[in-house]
């Protein structure tokens, strides 16, 4: 196979790749702050030598695709500065796992940002958390002097609540970003049915959240109920105590272990979004 071919099949293989990752929300982060600006000027260098170096017909059509590809190349340029988006990262403390942050702002009387999310493992293929973007309103008269758009969002104050949760503390509250979404589903199910034996008194049931191990205890001769909050090796964000129970709090999106014995109430779990 010629030079030539080569070129030619690593561009194709190249152009295929990004358009099954773009067409699966999975994206090369560090082409992000540039879209698709590189890859496509790759395709321009690339195609125009093979042009230029084959036969005459080759490099009218050579010349015919610069003239279309470089003002396409133009407005892809305009079209990320238009939306001069910035980037942050946050690393897990739970292993090789980041999010990665996509925000930009205007202001037209009033100051709106958009966050985008990507979860990546390795920091070089990140895929877009999809339903989980957030956008924050703030008029002109109540912007904080000062504040830029991570501290709006609370970047650098975030708390990993579990290995898939970021919750973060906004000029507007608590707001999570879940980077599994159908496993928080899965454990906010669990919390329910959990939540239902724990009104049947139905002792020696468990249920484990983020570390913490929950068991309910029901004495007969008292007739009273309760649930041990325990963890192994104390790694659990609850410390070891007794709870009355667990219910949901709709105003602060979150299940909540009340009437504890260190402290009235904590925050077990948010209740994903539906």
């Amino acid at each position: 196979m010629t030079k030539t071919k080569w070129a030619l099949v690593l561009l194709g293989v190249m152009d295929l790749i990004l358009m099954i990752m773009h067409l699966t929300d999975y994206f090369i982060l560090f082409l992000k702050p540039t879209g698709y600006m590189i890859p496509f000027g790759v395709n321009i260098i690339v195609l125009s030598v093979i042009g230029f170096r084959s036969s005459k017909s080759y490099k009218v059509w050579t010349i015919i695709g610069l003239m279309l590809g470089i003002p396409i190349l133009l407005l892809q340029g305009f079209i990320v500065l238009l939306t001069d988006n910035s980037y942050a990262k946050i690393d897990s403390p739970y292993g090789q796992r980041s999010l990665v942050i996509e925000y930009r702002h205007f202001s037209l009387g009033e100051t709106t940002y958009f966050y985008n999310f990507y979860k990546t493992t390795f920091g070089f293929i990140g895929k877009r958390l999809n339903d989980q973007s957030i956008r924050i309103i703030i008029s002109g008269t109540e912007h904080p002097v000062g504040l830029g758009a991570e501290g709006v969002l609370g970047v650098g104050n975030e708390q990993w609540i579990a290995d898939n949760i970021v919750r973060f503390s906004t000029w507007q509250g608590m707001k999570e970003v879940y980077l599994n979404p159908s496993e928080s589903l899965v454990i906010a199910a669990e919390i329910e049915a959990f939540m239902d034996k724990a009104r049947n008194k139905d002792s020696g049931q468990t249920i484990t959240v983020n570390g913490n191990r929950l068991e309910i205890r029901y004495d007969e001769a008292s007739g009273q109920s309760w649930i041990d909050v325990s963890s192994d090796e104390e790694e659990g964000a609850i410390p070891r105590q007794q709870c009355s129970r667990v219910v949901p709090n709709e105003e602060l999106r979150y299940y909540m272990l009340e009437e504890c014995t260190h402290q009235w109430e904590y925050p077990l779990y948010p209740m994903t979004r539906k």
